[in-house]
């Protein structure tokens, strides 16, 4: 009978032990596979698309990444490795061990996807829901993770850093810090919480061309090359700086300033301010540099609709060390 019970608590220390080790593989906090996956969402009745980054080796969540692109993009487009800089979050993700997810526009008139932002004269733009869609994600995200805001942060180009912006304007409470490539505040906002916008502060990094065709950095008609303006108006990148400094409570801090001219191919060289405090801005100028992200890895040819691309810096490594350096 002894050697019975024996043989029981050996059958039993064995059997806990491969449970353990299944479980190590396959963490129960995090309901994505490894990989890039594609998942699905219901907002309004309506099936959203976005996809989902979770590195190999990924056993707890330090922070959450959302990615937008751009008007015309789409997140399988920009997530691809080697195509997008967009795509380098995830070669950082590796490194890092964060979770990248590129949710997926609503489609415009000519259907392609894009952002319904908070331009009211943006009428050849995206009309779905996507702020709701972006704060269901976030919310079901933060859910299922089991983490906070602390640990949600928001990035976007173009047409999706003005969906940042919008975001940003009214739910800052449900993210940690933003980043955005290429945009500028709208200058006829729709009414509502996108006119006031909000008196919470939000970190924020920026990069922005001085040569940029579709947003222009002295502000004006976004994308503008038929000459009707019917993708809205925006103000200027200095208008919109001072905006988030004032947000911010930095609109008596000097800036600490550097410049930098790593790829002198480029036609073009950096210009770094950084405004310190505790909800920090970082801007990066883009000396002739027009509307692409800056990469020192993903090239993206030149174009009389984008302009000259940068390539001193890595959008995605400076967002994210932006982002890191806040937790």
């Amino acid at each position: 009978m002894i050697k019975s019970f024996l043989l029981l608590v050996l059958i039993s220390l064995f059997g806990c032990n491969n449970d353990d080790h299944s479980n190590n593989t396959s963490p129960v906090l995090i309901p994505y596979p490894e990989g890039l996956t594609t998942h699905y969402i219901t907002v309004n009745s309506v099936s959203r698309k976005y996809l989902v980054y979770r590195p190999a080796g990924m056993t707890s969540v330090k922070a959450v990444v959302m990615v937008l692109h751009g008007g015309g993009g789409a997140g399988v487009g920009v997530s691809e490795l080697g195509t997008h800089p967009l795509s380098v979050f995830r070669t950082l993700a590796d490194q890092e061990k964060f979770l990248v997810v590129y949710p997926e526009g609503s489609s415009d008139i000519q259907g392609n996807p894009g952002w319904n932002d908070c331009r009211s004269d943006d009428f050849s733009g995206s009309q779905g829901d996507d702020i709701t869609f972006l704060k269901q994600l976030n919310a079901q995200l933060v859910t299922e993770l089991t983490i906070n805001a602390s640990k949600m942060f928001l990035t976007g180009t173009s047409n999706g850093a003005l969906m940042t912006y919008s975001y940003a304007f009214q739910f800052p409470e449900t993210i940690k810090a933003i980043a955005v490539s290429s945009g500028n505040l709208p200058e006829f906002p729709e009414s509502g919480v996108c006119t006031t916008g909000s008196s919470i502060p939000l970190p924020i990094l920026l990069t922005h061309g001085t040569s940029d065709p579709a947003m222009p950095a002295n502000g004006g008609c976004v994308a503008n090359l038929g000459g009707l303006c019917n993708r809205g108006k925006v103000i200027s990148q200095s208008a919109t700086i001072n905006y988030w400094l004032q947000r911010n409570g930095l609109q008596n801090e000097m800036p600490v300033v550097s410049q930098f001219d790593v790829n002198v191919t480029d036609a073009g060289n950096v210009e770094k301010r950084v405004y310190n405090g505790a909800n920090p801005l970082v801007y990066y100028v883009l000396h002739n540099a027009g509307h692409q992200v800056p990469s020192k890895t993903v090239f993206s040819n030149s174009s009389a609709a984008s302009g000259i691309q940068n390539r001193d810096i890595e959008f995605a490594e400076e967002v994210w060390s932006f982002f890191k350096g806040l937790q």
